[in-house]
């Protein structure tokens, strides 16, 4: 996730070996579900603007999932 100090939206680059599910969870601080995206990738490199601007100012992680499997997690700060 880039820039790590966002205002309203962010960008994930994706590369995918095949198509499937990716499932972005949002914790705020206290680890509850702040926000839950889900997207249908492709084969190959995507990039995905992530839109934060329902979320209130604070420090958020987020988890990307390919179906139930961990990929990696993002901290990112909302202002």
């Amino acid at each position: 996730m880039k820039p790590t100090i966002l205002e309203s939206y962010g960008y994930l680059s994706v590369v995918a070996n095949s198509i499937g599910n990716l499932t972005l969870k949002v914790f705020d601080t206290n680890g509850r579900i702040a926000k839950k995206i889900c997207k249908d990738i492709i084969s190959g490199v995507e990039q995905f603007d992530v839109s934060i601007s329902d979320l209130s100012d604070g420090t958020y992680i987020l988890n990307a999932f390919n179906g139930d499997t961990f990929l990696r997690s993002f901290r990112f700060t909302k202002q």
